[in-house]
């Protein structure tokens, strides 16, 4: 009998190799696990095997299974949204990093691709129901015909990729928060901010982008950044959001250097008075401005968003910067002395280690340093 129990499906992701803790874990339908499960359940082989697109290719999902007997705080909805929160920004954060560094199109940019899909087997395995804000029912699996989200690239040959090194972090994060019944402020914002980040990768529309619907998803994206950088005890502002890119253990000098005027607020003086500070603060203060005029109902153009130095747009951004917000709020760094190189393996864990601990934080800066510069025009 199997030892794991089917919570949601994800038709819009494929993956590779299963992401998962001690109680939960992300993985292909065609994973052992899922496996044993359709074997017991003919119902929920049948369910499972009926997802094809638009054109009619078959689609194979992934699908979120909790190992029976697993304490209450892992069945909480909040602990299984907030598991996939973590798989979910470390893959955004991730695509849309490298896609802002090399030139070629990446799935896995926008988090649409990992939201539950709307039905769900019952507990007896004879029934579909769904439940939510706009719909509550039932029906028959016979009749089921599942599709992924339209407007999503899904392919068995596009595996997901994901910042390991961050996900690892969260994951560690994620079962302290929702183990304890009283847990510190601090994990309550981190896993609060994951969630609103979450709803601020959502593709911003399929069809209908426009410069309103770029807006929206930054005012999102800003709010993700100031419930990361909450201090608890009073209100969240522009100086706890640059104090945690200050805490950055930044690895390139012109990230580092604190020669930008960010953004200091509406007071006539607040400029002249502000100091100087990092191109993080800087990239954030623009960000926050943006957000202030679409939420405000200020005039703007369709231009709002464009950076005038470089014509690039600060949409595409968000993403990475909130990967260095994560670095400053976690520690997110490289500590300790290297092992003897006698040790061979403990010498090339540690030299492994600091490699995939620099390459996340650097590619991060890398991205960052991209909206300054101009971009190149196609001849």
């Amino acid at each position: 009998m199997s030892d794991w129990l089917p919570a949601f499906l994800l038709p819009n992701i494929l993956v590779d190799e299963p992401i998962e803790s001690e109680f939960v874990v992300i993985t292909s339908t065609e994973d052992p696990r899922c496996a044993a499960i359709a074997s017991e359940q003919p119902t929920f082989a049948t369910f499972i095997s009926r997802f094809k697109d638009a054109f009619g290719r078959a689609v194979t999902p992934s699908i979120l299974l909790v190992r029976k007997n697993s304490p209450p705080w892992v069945l909480s909805m909040d602990a299984l949204a907030a598991f996939r929160d973590t798989i979910s920004i470390s893959a955004v954060t991730y695509n849309k990093t490298h896609a802002l560094i090399y030139p070629r199109t990446r799935s896995f940019q926008y988090s649409t691709y990992f939201d539950f899909y709307a039905w769900t087997i019952n507990k007896d395995f004879t029934l579909l129901t769904t439940n939510n804000p706009a719909l509550w029912g039932m029906d028959q699996v016979a009749e089921f015909q599942g599709q992924p989200t339209a407007g999503l690239a899904v392919s068995a040959h596009d595996k997901l990729e994901l910042d390991k090194y961050l996900l690892a972090a969260l994951l560690a994060e994620w079962k302290q928060r929702f183990s304890q019944p009283d847990p510190p402020w601090q994990r309550l914002a981190l896993f609060r901010s994951l969630n609103m980040a979450h709803a601020a990768a959502q593709i911003p529309g399929i069809v209908d982008i426009s410069a309103q619907s770029l807006g929206r998803s930054i005012s999102l994206w800003v709010s993700a950044f100031e419930i990361l950088v909450h201090p608890g005890d009073r209100d969240s502002n522009l100086k706890e959001a640059y104090g945690v890119f200050d805490r950055v253990d930044w690895l390139m000098a012109d990230c580092r250097a604190n020669t930008y005027a960010a953004y200091a607020g509406r007071g006539r003086n607040a400029a002249l008075k502000a100091p100087k500070r990092n191109l993080a603060c800087w990239v954030y203060g623009e960000l926050f401005h943006a957000r202030n005029d679409f939420l405000h109902g200020n005039a703007i153009s369709d231009t709002r968003l464009v950076v005038a130095a470089s014509g690039r747009s600060l949409f595409g951004y968000a993403p990475p910067l909130y990967r260095l917000a994560l670095s400053g709020f976690l520690g997110l760094t490289f500590h300790g002395p290297a092992p003897s190189s006698e040790n061979a393996e403990a010498y090339s864990a540690h030299r492994w280690h600091r490699y995939m601990t620099t390459r996340s934080q650097s590619d991060s800066e890398s991205a960052l340093l991209n909206l300054l510069k101009p971009k190149v025009k196609e001849d």
